[in-house]
């Protein structure tokens, strides 16, 4: 049974057949309807607001429009570069069908080299059909498809290693446009510097290259986006002036105010309602308290840093508080993280059993998707006697959506990740020329864990992760490739 599976699997036919029914799918994915994104209308504003010159969601809102502190300009300059083609949603939808059906093609290059290269395309696109999150995201105004072949190209280039000065530019270049569209990319090349130190065969070599890769970054990327900020905002920072002090608030706040809602900083913003809840009502409905109680000293040490621009936008914007961020002055900001930043401190501090536990659960949420029960009711501000109220999923279509997201990544990344944990655990030489995918893999990983818990910042690795699973199977499985391996390492 074993070798027939291998026969079928080991094959042109049933490779390019798998690859047709990705084509399909994508197809098929255009029929539903979606709903749209919740930063569509930010990310749609500035991009528009390029064409005036201007990188601001307040364009033609408010005069003059405040220059945005939140983002980096990656993804709006391409979602810039395909509205100049056509405004239809579905043009944009369709390129980003093509990087998604890219992004496959790249890493099946991977996956070549050995008498079985055919076998691990074809388990890699089978295993590859059923992970609805990049096709989902395909139809979204959020930058995960993008992100998705920006970090696959990355890490091919890495894993090709060519000599001389033009692909390390490259290599550069790219780790600076993966900075550009998420700005937590930032240490990303730094990383793979320390990480080769330790695991690279050719450590000296090695850095000499990694180095060159992270001087062009620099250059390229953190530099020129620090640049900016002065000119723009008077401060030399190379991320966003916002910081990410209220990504990691709303990650250390969300196990205790399940359903729960906030009108701070990012207005109408939902803490997620985990399956089964941390927290009883009771103890929520404290912890809400609790909440605002901190909010209110926030808000309080950071109101000297409000400027006369800030008062008068201010309450233009609250009109607009449903779709549109909030943008502030540079003083207010940072004002705002530097406090936001020192409660985060003072909570981890008083807690900390509390806060690496919860750490840990979003390193595995990261990958599963939570079983997504509809709420019935959020309460965003509070109200005496007022709680969130959990509805149940209607239907087998509203089950289905609760259940088979969650199903699908526990089944591939619960039980997947494990198995790949274990094959470099067991044969780690093996490993090492496929040590970038796990660079790139562990980076996104690790860099959102302290912040708020959402499995979708793990999807642009998706695909790596994927192709990890594979390489696991393979070696695990009892192929030619593995028992040579095998005798390898007893000779």
């Amino acid at each position: 049974m074993s070798n027939k599976l291998t026969q079928i699997f080991n094959s042109v036919r049933t490779r390019n057949a798998l690859l047709l029914a990705h084509v399909v799918l994508i197809a098929l994915a255009f029929i539903p309807t979606y709903p749209p994104a919740p930063d569509q209308e930010t990310y749609f504003a500035l991009s528009d607001g390029l064409t005036q010159g201007s990188f601001s969601v307040w364009n033609g809102i408010i005069d003059p429009a405040p220059q945005d502190l939140l983002r980096t300009h990656g993804y709006p300059v391409f979602l810039f570069l395909v509205r100049s083609v056509s405004e239809q949603p579905n043009v944009l939808f369709a390129i980003q069908s093509i990087l998604y059906f890219a992004t496959l093609l790249m890493i099946m290059a991977m996956l070549e080299g050995g008498t079985e290269r055919l076998f691990r395309q074809s388990i890699f696109l089978l295993l590859m059909l059923p992970q609805f999150q990049l096709v989902y995201y395909i139809h979204q105004v959020f930058p995960e498809t993008l992100m998705a072949l920006l970090c696959a190209w990355f890490v091919r280039r890495s894993l090709e290693g060519r000599p001389g000065a033009g692909p390390l530019i490259g290599t550069g270049i790219l780790a600076a446009v993966l900075f550009w569209v998420r700005p937590v990319m930032l240490f990303l090349p730094l990383f793979v510097i320390i990480l080769d130190l330790v695991f690279a065969p050719q450590r000296v070599a090695q850095f000499k290259r990694n180095a060159g890769v992270f001087l062009v970054f620099v250059v390229c990327g953190p530099l020129p986006f620090a640049c900016w900020n002065l000119s723009t905002h008077g401060t030399f920072m190379p991320i966003p002036l916002s910081g990410s002090a209220v990504n990691s608030n709303l990650g250390i706040w969300q196990l205790r105010l399940p359903g729960y809602g906030t009108m701070h900083y990012f207005q109408y913003n939902y803490f997620g309602r985990e399956f089964l809840p941390l927290v009883s009502d009771d103890e929520a409905a404290v912890y809400y308290e609790k909440y605002q109680t901190q909010w209110g000293r926030i808000e309080a040490e950071s109101a000297n840093a409000m400027t006369e621009e800030d008062r008068r936008n201010l309450v233009a914007m609250d009109g607009r508080k449903t779709a549109l961020y909030a943008t502030r002055s540079p003083e207010y900001t940072m004002a705002l993280n530097d406090a936001i930043a020192k409660e985060n401190a003072a909570m981890i501090k008083a807690d900390p059993l509390y806060y690496l536990g919860s750490r840990c659960y979003a390193a595995v949420r990261l990958w599963v998707t939570n079983i997504n029960m509809p709420m019935e009711k959020v309460v965003y501000e509070p109200t005496p006697g007022v709680r969130p109220i959990v509805a149940k999923p209607t239907g087998m279509g509203g089950w289905a959506a609760a259940l088979v997201p969650f199903l699908l990544t526990v089944i591939t990344f619960g039980l997947g990740l494990p198995l790949v944990v274990w094959s470099v655990l067991r044969d780690p030489g093996w490993w090492r020329p496929q040590r970038y995918v796990l660079y790139m893999i562990c980076y996104v990983w690790f860099v959102h864990i302290p912040m708020s818990i959402q499995s979708r910042y793990t999807v642009p690795v998706h695909a790596l992760a994927i192709a990890c699973v594979t390489w696991a199977i393979v070696t695990w499985r009892p192929s030619k490739e593995g028992k040579a391996r095998r005798e390898e390492r007893l000779a």
